[in-house]
């Protein structure tokens, strides 16, 4: 019997959407992929990392071209403010990771989805699953009957507030804010020449909160030296003047002008000038928020629905997990679907290897914000086996990619 045929019906088309279609067509399922926007995907630029051995799966198998473009981080400086332009280097960490750009991985995913199956403009109503079929109905009033359904509609699911409606969000108290700009503007290349003879990243640590920086492959995939991307975020409790609602993100040119002032002013007191300048280049009209937030669910599936990526489980972006994991649960449900006798045991085995994994990355991101963020140490204090010590104690005998082999 098998998955073979099953006609699968996949809420989202974004990453974790495109890799789940992907992953059941091959499978030999009938799939349609709904995305709520009508305007494409594409205009998201933001940095996202995953690890070595996950890339060159997604290279192998096909999920990715073999040219697609990545930038390699090797190493990550910890550099910290001491009067001096780039700061005190604090520590050199092991973080073996490919940087990438937001949009040209999910272009490249999208690419493999055919045209004929992907419905722009198409936003969930309401589901209801019976023992034969799953009903999906769309804002447009359309209807149609599905096998099943697959909840891949991001941090803010309709599908995972339906099947757990009494699992709430849970503000973590600060938020995340982003830019990210063509290395072409920068003046003084000086930093990240030295960044790219040690293949780095930086984080600049402070008191309430930390910053990163790093590199990414240009919205055309380029990723020669002068024609990348220069992208970072700093994490930081959200100013009184900035309103917030709920887990939507502030978008650009959403960020009040007394809440951006505020920020210029956190680079000022906290970052080392040479740093500071790079983040600040990015104008006011430029520059989100992502509020921070947590959702950990019990179980992934019910009887003909199933949850994928952020849908299922909100980690935090310490973790540089987000689309890790939506990408793996892909991956895992092409490897599963193809041994399976059936849907039950499709759906059953997915939750035992999906939905525990994220749990414990979940609580990985909370013990990083708890001590990188909300109870950070004396940095400037720190030794690199302060810094191991730490980031042991973080990881709690768990492992994550970008943490390195060392700690």
């Amino acid at each position: 019997m098998g998955v073979e045929g099953l006609k699968v019906g996949v809420i989202g088309g974004s990453i974790a959407g495109c890799a789940a279609a992907t992953a059941l067509t091959r499978a030999g399922c009938v799939v349609d992929v709904f995305e709520r926007s009508s305007k494409g995907l594409m205009d998201r630029g933001s940095g996202i990392g995953i690890p070595g051995p996950l890339r060159t799966t997604l290279l192998e198998k096909g999920y990715l071209p073999k040219d697609f473009p990545s930038c390699e981080m090797k190493t990550r400086w910890w550099q910290f403010p001491d009067g001096s332009l780039v700061g005190n280097r604090l520590w050199t960490q092991p973080t073996p990771a490919f940087a990438n750009n937001w949009g040209n991985l999910w272009r490249a995913l999208r690419e493999t989805v055919s045209d004929d199956i992907y419905h722009e403009g198409k936003m969930l109503s309401d589901y209801h699953e019976t023992s034969d079929a799953v009903t999906v109905t769309f804002r447009d009033g359309e209807t149609r009957d599905f096998d099943l359904l697959i909840g891949a509609d991001g941090y803010n699911s309709a599908v995972r507030q339906r099947m757990h409606p009494h699992v709430e969000t849970e503000y973590a108290g600060y938020v995340l804010w982003r830019g990210n700009y063509p290395e072409a503007d920068v003046t003084d290349t000086h930093l990240i020449a030295a960044m790219g003879e040690e293949t780095a990243w930086l984080t600049v640590p402070f008191q309430g909160g930390h910053g990163v920086l790093y590199m990414i492959p240009n919205f055309d995939g380029s990723t020669a030296t002068g024609q990348r991307r220069v992208n970072w975020a700093v994490y930081a409790p959200c100013p009184a003047s900035q309103p917030l609602s709920g887990v939507e993100s502030v978008p650009p040119g959403g960020v009040t002008q007394e809440a951006f002032a505020a920020f210029q002013k956190l680079l000022e007191d906290h970052f080392p000038p040479a740093i500071r300048d790079l983040i600040a280049h990015t104008g006011h009209a430029n520059v989100s928020i992502q509020p921070i937030y947590d959702s950990v669910v019990d179980t992934y599936v019910s009887d003909r629905t199933l949850l994928i990526g952020d849908a299922g489980t909100m980690t935090r972006p310490h973790t540089a997990s987000g689309a890790t994991k939506a990408l793996e649960d892909a991956l895992a449900l092409e490897a599963l679907a193809a041994t399976a006798g059936d849907l039950p045991e499709l759906l059953e085995s997915y939750d035992a290897q999906r939905c525990g994994q994220a749990k414990t990355l979940s609580q990985i991101g909370r013990r990083i914000g708890q001590m990188q963020v909300v109870e950070t140490p004396n940095w400037g204090s720190m030794s690199p086996k302060d810094f191991e010590d730490l980031h042991a104690a973080i990881l709690s005998g768990e492992k994550l990619y970008l943490y390195g082999d060392k700690v």
